[in-house]
């Protein structure tokens, strides 16, 4: 079993395909670097496979042509496996058709959820990430707990006085540092410096994307923080990131943190930039003179980094350069800095970043409102009820003063009480086994008082999942081409696994002569000092993971003979050439 854990990790980045819509006239989908019988393997295949196992641009960029036939030969093997368990029916075994089984039954509902919820939202996404902007907000909060009418008025009167006063021509940054519960407002006027979207809640999003410079919001906007007035001070492009070096000179402090000889550290500064100004190597300069000990070995190399990543005056700095400019002197707290921008990454094009921001998306604040709003449409459309007397034989059975963790769901039903129906939904029902499974699966929800509140809560969760598995169905998820592709790498797994466990694993034998040869050959493996003396592990304490060894090694000869015998089979052909172009634009 833990032979499958550990080779399914190591073909993940096979089987989770990349679902990326592929341009016919793509000239990548045409060029072949692999023949493996009647099947080819393009370049875009190789690529978006790569990116799994790298899940970087740029170190795929970099990658050399031995690492890339590496990945090639990997990627060959893989696929020969798969074509011989294919041909020989070992699809229709008992154990990958369970595991298939249970496999569709999460990812239909998984791929429904990014289908219906979150495919949409994320172009949009895409779209405002492409800027980044610059806001300063005034804050007026609202009570957490137990709000009155009253309290809302107040806020609302306080937040359109202040707007009020703004159409009057009154400053952003005076009128934040008055009325702002933001407690950083005083010494920053409300601002809240360059983000993107994706970074706050979505009704502050919403609102400020559609502002134009210098605008600010003509009525309160409410998120769960109060009221907010925004103004948008600056929006522009933004990169995915610049790479930067500095030169770093510190500032000289006493033995309690004071600032000394603050113009002697201010003159070395001045005279550093000026031997960059005069022609100076910025490496070289760096590596002698630079204080910061993390880059100055690397000439001052920082590498890649976001906006925000670095303190505000540097990061203020830095991406206003372009590429091989020098900054004049920064400070900062540490110090003074000289700054280069070596390199700037451009904005990738939504197909490259989908996968990303569908991640990016779903752990969004957002994410979870418009998948409320989805599986309340279908508790509708399916007539989704929780059954009174359902509900009523579970408060009865849990005590409302205890958490549900105080009880032992394993064993506080019976059989019969587990088939007891608790909800019903068009063609289906919810009963109290459906629960139990659900709130093994939900943690969170254990922590919650076993009141008939929290209890019917805890019923619309063990129902949503049976909702979107039916509402799948209905929208034929299982016909859809993308559904298909991905569902087919899974299978490719399970087979590719699958005959490594027929045709090697099985095939292993090791005798106990084996065990204790290997272990009188490499005895010094299992040495110790003990009190100066030498000694050895006796061989029963190690004779486990000789014999892990041993089948390692036996796997790998073992799998040698068996690919180099499918490559007989299914002929191999390699165009390595066409990897040199691999991860061009």
């Amino acid at each position: 079993m833990q032979n499958k854990k550990n080779y399914l990790k190591f073909i993940s980045f096979l089987i989770l395909i990349s679902l990326t819509v592929i341009v016919a006239c793509s000239s990548k989908k045409k060029q072949v670097v692999a023949e493996i019988g009647d099947e080819k393997v393009y370049l875009e295949d190789f690529e978006n496979q790569y990116m799994k196992t790298v899940n970087n641009i740029d170190s795929a960029r970099n990658s050399n042509m031995e690492t890339r036939s590496e990945f090639l030969e990997l990627l060959i093997k893989y696929r020969l496996k798969v074509m011989d368990a294919r041909e020989r029916g070992l699809l229709s075994s008992d154990d990958i058709q369970n595991d298939l089984k249970q496999y569709k039954e999460n990812f239909l509902t998984s791929f429904l959820i990014d289908k219906e919820i979150v495919e949409p939202k994320i172009k949009d996404l895409y779209d405002k990430k492409e800027y980044e902007v610059r806001a300063s907000h005034i804050l007026i909060t609202l009570p957490q707990q137990n709000m009155l009418p009253a309290d809302s008025i107040e806020a609302y009167t306080k937040a359109n006085e202040v707007i009020s006063k703004l159409k009057d021509g009154v400053e952003f940054s005076t009128l934040a540092a008055e009325y702002s519960s933001d407690n950083s407002a005083k010494q920053n006027g409300g601002d809240l410096y360059y983000f993107t979207a994706g970074m706050t809640v979505p009704e502050f999003e919403d609102a400020l994307y559609k502002l134009k410079v210098g605008e600010y919001t003509k009525e309160p906007i409410r998120t769960n923080f109060g009221l907010h007035i925004v103004k948008l001070t600056d929006k522009k492009k933004r990169s995915d990131g610049i790479k930067a070096s500095h030169i770093l000179i510190q500032d000289q402090k006493d033995s309690l943190g004071n600032t000394i000889d603050s113009i002697g550290t201010y003159n070395k500064a001045k005279e550093t930039l000026e031997r960059i100004k005069s022609g100076e190597d910025f490496g070289k300069v760096a590596t002698e003179v630079s204080q910061d000990p993390g880059s100055a070995p690397k000439g001052g190399d920082l590498g890649f980094f976001d906006r925000r990543r670095m303190i505000q005056p540097f990061d203020s700095v830095a991406f206003t350069l372009e590429v091989g400019e020098v900054s004049d002197l920064v400070k900062t707290p540490y110090g003074w800095h000289i700054i280069k921008v070596t390199e700037i990454k451009p904005y990738a094009s939504f197909e490259k970043q989908k996968e990303t921001l569908k991640g990016d998306y779903k752990k969004g604040p957002s994410f979870k409102t418009e998948y409320m709003k989805y599986v309340d449409k279908l508790v509708k459309d399916f007539k989704f009820e929780i059954k009174d007397q359902g509900l009523n034989f579970l408060t009865n059975k849990f005590d409302s003063t205890k958490t549900l963790t105080s009880f032992n769901l394993d064993t506080m039903f019976t059989p019969e009480e587990r088939e007891i129906v608790i909800a019903t939904y068009s063609g289906g029902e919810i009963k109290v086994n459906n629960m139990i499974e659900y709130l093994g699966k939900n943690r969170d929800a254990m922590t919650s008082i076993a009141n008939a509140e929290t209890l019917k809560k805890v019923i619309n969760g063990a129902g949503e999942m049976p909702l979107l598995y039916k509402m799948a169905i209905k929208e034929n998820v299982e016909k859809d081409p993308e559904y298909i592709a991905q569902l087919t790498e899974y299978e490719n797994g399970l087979l590719s696994f699958k005959v490594d466990q027929e045709e090697l694993w099985r095939k292993i034998k090791i005798n106990p002569e084996d065990l204790q040869g290997y272990y009188d050959k490499n005895k010094d493996k299992y040495s110790y000092t003990d009190s100066n003396e030498v000694k050895y592990r006796a061989f029963e304490d190690v004779k486990s993971e000789i014999s892990n060894l041993i089948q390692q090694e036996k796997f790998k000869e073992m799998e040698i003979q068996y690919v180099e015998n499918l490559k007989t089979k299914y002929p191999v052909k390699i165009n390595s050439a066409i990897l040199i172009e691999a991860f061009k634009e």
